[in-house]
Parts: C-alpha cells; sequence; structure tokens
C-alpha cells in the first residue's frame, strides 16, 4: 500500500511540472445506482459503449452506488446497469460533448438479469456539474449555419462575443478576427487543437496560426465565460476537435459555391450628394472539401483524412486604379487533416493527428495606407502544419491517464511580388497615402510551438460525498 501511495504522489507531481494545461477534450459519465426504493447499490457493474469506443468501458459503483465514466470521446453511448438479484438496465442516446458531464440515475427493478429495462422517455440530458458558458458547433451546424466557412464567423454566432470586423458571408474569411467578450482584449485569445493550445507566438500571444477545415471537425467549442481553471486568461476560448475514424466508412464531398449573381446590389452611401466607394463584395467564391474515415482494423485502428480548397477573390471598391476601377483581392486556402486512433489494450488508447494549412494572399496590402500598387503589395504564401500525439490510460476504475503532446511550425513570409526587381524600390507619397513601385520592405517569419500536456483524474466514493480529482 506504501508504494503504491508512493508511485500516486510521484505520478501527480510529475504531471504538476507539465509544460502547458490541458483542456478537456473528452467528457464524462457519472451518477448514483438505487433500487427501486431509494436504497444505494454499491458493486453494481456498469457498461458503456458508442461508436466513438474501440472497446466498451466498464466501471462497478463504489460503496455509495456512486460511479464515473471519465475521458469519454466525444459521441452518443448507451448505458447498461446489471446487479445480481435485479433487470439490467438500459439507457441509450446519451450525447457526451468535450467538457459536458452527465449525470444519470439508474433505478434498478428486481427480476433476473436476463431481464432487461430499458429507457426510453427520459428528459434530454443536462450538465449539473460544469458552469461554464460554452456554445458547441458540431459537424451539422458547421455546415448549414448561414456564415462564412471559419472559426471567426462562427464564434460571431456564439452569445456575447464581438468581432473586430463585419463579416458578410465570408468576406473576411481571408484574415482572421479578434473577439471580444465582456471587455475582454486581443490577446486574451486560446486557439486550442484538440485540447491543446497552440497559439501563434508572435504579437500579443493571442492569435494563431492556422485557418481551420470546418468539415474536418466533429466539433467546435467556443467557450466565452466561467472557463475551465485550465484556461488561463478572460477572453475566448476556442477548441477544435477533428473527427476519427470508427467501426464503419463514412465521408464527405461537398463544393460550397458563390458568385456576384447570387448577391444583392452594392447599395453606396452618399456624402454631399456623391456616392462613396465602400465595401467588398465577391466576385467568387468556391470552397471544396472531401473526406473519409473508417477501420483499417476493427475495434483496433481506424483512420481519418480529409482535403479542402477555399478559394475567394473580392472586389474592394475603395481602393482604386488609377483608370478608377477597383482592385480585386485573390485569396486561397488549401487544408489537410490526417488522423490515426489505435486501440492499444483494452483500457489503452493512442491517436496522432496532423494538420496541415496553406494560408496564400496574393496581394496583402499594408493597411495604412489609401492605396498600394498591385507591385508594391505582398505575396504572403504561408504553409503551416500541426503534429499532435495523444494517449489515453485507464489504469484502475477510478485512475485515469491523458498525456498530450503538439509541435506547431509556421513560416509566414511577405514577400515582393515576381514582377518586382532588384532595382525597383519602394515610394511612399505621405500626403495621398499611396505605396507604389515596391513593398516597403519583405520578411520570412518562421515560428515554431512545442507542447506537453499530462494529467490525471481519481475518483473516490464514499468519502465524505464523491469526488474527483485531477
Amino acid at each position: 500500500m506504501k508504494i503504491k501511495l508512493s508511485l500516486l504522489v510521484l505520478l501527480i507531481s510529475l504531471l504538476a511540472c507539465s509544460a502547458w494545461a490541458q483542456v478537456a477534450i473528452t467528457g464524462q459519465i457519472q451518477g448514483l445506482v438505487t433500487d427501486a426504493s431509494g436504497a444505494l447499490l454499491p458493486g453494481a457493474s456498469l457498461t458503456v459503449s458508442s461508436p466513438a469506443l474501440m472497446a466498451n468501458r466498464t466501471v462497478k459503483t463504489q460503496k455509495d452506488g456512486s460511479y464515473l465514466f471519465d475521458q469519454l470521446p466525444p459521441g452518443t453511448y448507451q448505458l447498461s446497469v446489471s446487479a445480481p438479484g435485479f433487470k439490467t438496465w438500459v439507457q441509450r442516446g446519451i450525447v457526451i460533448n468535450p467538457g459536458f458531464t452527465a449525470t444519470i440515475r439508474p433505478q434498478l427493478q428486481v427480476g433476473e438479469v436476463q431481464q432487461s429495462v430499458e429507457v426510453t422517455s427520459e428528459a434530454p440530458v443536462v450538465d449539473v456539474k460544469g458552469n461554464e458558458t460554452a456554445t458547441t458547433f458540431d459537424s451539422s451546424l458547421l455546415q448549414n449555419i448561414p456564415s462564412g466557412r471559419d472559426i471567426w464567423s462562427t464564434v460571431d454566432q456564439a452569445p456575447g462575443t464581438t468581432p473586430d470586423r463585419f463579416d458578410v458571408a465570408g468576406n473576411q474569411s481571408f484574415q482572421q478576427a479578434t473577439m471580444e467578450v465582456h471587455g475582454s482584449q486581443p490577446g486574451e485569445q486560446v486557439y486550442s487543437f484538440n485540447g491543446l493550445r497552440l497559439n501563434w507566438p508572435g504579437a500579443t500571444g493571442g492569435f494563431t496560426a492556422f485557418y481551420i477545415d470546418h468539415d474536418s471537425l466533429q466539433e467546435f467549442q467556443v467557450v466565452s465565460d466561467n472557463a475551465p481553471a485550465e484556461v488561463g486568461v478572460g477572453g475566448v476560448y476556442m477548441n477544435m476537435v477533428p473527427k476519427s475514424g470508427s467501426n464503419e466508412v463514412h465521408g464527405l464531398a461537398a463544393i460550397y459555391y458563390d458568385t456576384a449573381a447570387t448577391q444583392a446590389g452594392v447599395n453606396e452611401p452618399t456624402y454631399q450628394g456623391q456616392p462613396v466607394n465602400v465595401g467588398s463584395p465577391m466576385i467568387m467564391t468556391r470552397d471544396s472539401t472531401v473526406n473519409l474515415g473508417g477501420p483499417l482494423i476493427k475495434n483496433k485502428w481506424w483512420a481519418f483524412g480529409s482535403w479542402r480548397l477555399y478559394a475567394l477573390k473580392e472586389s474592394v471598391l475603395s481602393v482604386r486604379r488609377q483608370d478608377g476601377s477597383p482592385i480585386a483581392d485573390p485569396n486561397h486556402q488549401t487544408n489537410v487533416t490526417l488522423r490515426s486512433d489505435y486501440q492499444l489494450t483494452t483500457n489503452n488508447r493512442l491517436n496522432f493527428d496532423w494538420w496541415y494549412n496553406e494560408q496564400n494572399r496574393f496581394f496583402r496590402r499594408d493597411e495604412g495606407y489609401a492605396f498600394v500598387a498591385e507591385q508594391a503589395s505582398w505575396r504572403q504564401i504561408e504553409p503551416a502544419y500541426i503534429l499532435q500525439g495523444n494517449w489515453n490510460s485507464v489504469i484502475k476504475n477510478n485512475l485515469v491517464l491523458d498525456t498530450r503532446f503538439g509541435y506547431m511550425h509556421l513560416l509566414f513570409p511577405l514577400g515582393a511580388q515576381s514582377s518586382v526587381t532588384p532595382a525597383d524600390f519602394s515610394r511612399i507619397d505621405p500626403l495621398q497615402q499611396t505605396v507604389t513601385g515596391a513593398p516597403i520592405y519583405t520578411f520570412l517569419n518562421p515560428s515554431q510551438v512545442l507542447a506537453f500536456s499530462s494529467s490525471a483524474s481519481y475518483y473516490k466514493g464514499n468519502w465524505g460525498g464523491s469526488h474527483n480529482f485531477k
């Protein structure tokens, strides 16, 4: 007993030294098991099954009749309970989201174990343990909400959040926004990939190096208030959970298309009777996406992959060439996401993720000037990738370990156009606020982030109540 206690103390000490706090990408099912009279039932056997699990999970109730299933991946679950002398109790359709705790209190009836009672008329399960204000967008919402197909347009749908710019049908998708909630600052934003914070280290530290493929996400969670203790900022927390494979083959192929012909006309405001050139109507938007997931070995090894090509071209009415025509602003985004899930043993699961993104702005302009000629604009060809790994281990019914690592690499170049020669130089007119000739400056600006996190979750019942230590 002393050896076990010493090992547990050492483990917790090591975990306390982790470089980064991690936030839940999983959920829980917990509660009490009683008989028809309300008496507690210790030693009852509970099993959860789900398409999100390769192997079913089983626990037994503690002395006070309580139980906990921790570290459950997002998905829809079935809970079954059995005990000698009682009918088997079953409840289906328990939906688990990241950070969600479902409280289920089975009440067993006297009878044979071979007999079963299935609960079908229960009210929707609510989280009575957590108090954070969170909005979860599942894959259906991500595909169907009437907004731009980028994470900032999506965050704008969450109650209480305010962006720093107006986005109309995704016309700002090529440039990330800052999001504010209850007076937070631009640096108070967390971009969490599969539960691990991987913000871009530049500027205020509140930005991302990544532009996400909507259709590669199983869920996108936005926490705007009462964030969990692991979140060290008071602003918007965003958690992106990628899809995974399953025992069944599933996939998606979709194209989203928009042209100027599908938009309403531009109604320009007037000043002293003259129209003012403002707005950035779409010339063309095309978002093509394909993904596929399934088993390599059923109940053992799952794989998922996705690809996206997002092209956006708009007309900037406020910036005019010498002939009076508005400039065009073409942008291009490519994404590849690959995921592998492997069930090492019944109680050990390992997954790896590779995210790749290339965000290309072909004529990026310095926003400090009224007009920047095409030749003086920047060519931003910006590749980035993330490598991630996650090991989840159920040591005992009441002790679960979760270890994650992540590495992000970004090249954020602002280069010159191919037409610029060594003899060209930047010409700035401070009165007219124009830049011609060549970009003001150029750079490569590489950056890397390495993050590691590990946690232990220990559940103890019948100890002045039930407790879950993390």
